[in-house]
């Protein structure tokens, strides 16, 4: 009498080609469906579409089960947050394979999870690389090349493909124990600190180079001309003008404006300071 042979258990219901196609639509399609009840809750559905064929082929309920799962609110930072992804699609291949894992334990860990890498994620991207990168380039491009939009497209393109393909991936290998254990150790609260005190060297230094603010205005005399932003403005303090209007539109911002009454403010401030001879070239 032979035995019917059985699929090991540690052997993966999902292909490799099936995994990689989930991360593609991940890394593409993140926000064409947003919505303020699930966010981006859709898109992980998305994501499950190539591989939940595969975890419950003669289980309709279980796999609906598992979609309206996925579906739910969700929001995070597309590159870093891909490791969430990764790390799910694991949990619901071993929920598949018959390990007693509670569908509300995946809901729950991938909610708490997207906190802490949004604001990684977020400080990292759009605090130290973008505007490294943009620093980089925008010279490059004011010395007469259009090479500077090339390079920052292609960076951007790269690091961001790449990133999130290993972070994905190591997000499915290493599972959620790893996960969480990295978590528990505190070692993303301390990329998420040094990344906030990396941000705002940066953006000191992006607002010195690039927000240009001068006052013209000189003191005519009988013997002599005083110019006010050379000799007074920059004695005291040199470019203290972009760095107090700086200050000012975050406290602004911190009042409750809106980003759009800030940028209105600034453009009455310009023409006003312009047409009277107040502020200038």
């Amino acid at each position: 009498m032979t035995k019917t042979s059985t699929p090991k258990p540690t052997a993966p219901l999902i292909s490799k080609r099936q995994l990689f196609k989930s991360w593609l639509i991940w890394e593409n399609f993140p926000q064409t469906c947003y919505n303020y009840e699930r966010m981006m809750g859709q898109a992980i559905a998305h994501v499950f579409v190539p591989v939940s064929k595969n975890f419950y082929p003669h289980d309709p309920a279980k796999k609906k089960a598992m979609m309206q799962r996925e579906i739910e609110f969700f929001n995070v930072h597309v590159e870093f947050g891909s490791v969430i992804i990764g790390m799910i699609i694991a949990m619901e291949e071993q929920k598949a394979k018959g390990k007693e894992i509670p569908g509300e334990f995946i809901t729950s860990l991938k909610t708490s999870m997207m906190g802490p890498l949004s604001g990684v994620g977020d400080t990292i991207y759009q605090g130290v690389l973008i505007p490294i990168l943009l620093a980089i380039c925008i010279d490059m491009t004011l010395k007469g090349t259009i090479w500077g939009s090339i390079v920052y497209f292609i960076a951007m393109l790269a690091f961001s493909f790449l990133f999130s393909y290993f972070n994905f991936m190591f997000g499915y290998k290493a599972g959620a124990e790893a996960v969480m254990d990295f978590l528990e150790k505190g070692i993303l609260n301390t990329i998420l600190k040094g990344a906030e005190v990396m941000g705002c060297m940066v953006m000191g230094g992006l607002i010195s180079s690039y927000v240009k603010i001068t006052v013209p205005l000189k003191i005519v005399t009988s013997t002599q001309t005083f110019h006010i932003q050379k000799q007074f403005l920059d004695v005291i303090m040199p470019n203290i003008l972009p760095f107090g209007f700086t200050l000012l539109a975050l406290f602004l911002l911190k009042r409750g404006w809106s980003s759009l009454k800030v940028i209105g403010m600034m453009i009455v401030v310009g023409v006003v300071g312009g047409l009277f001879g107040i502020l200038g070239a």
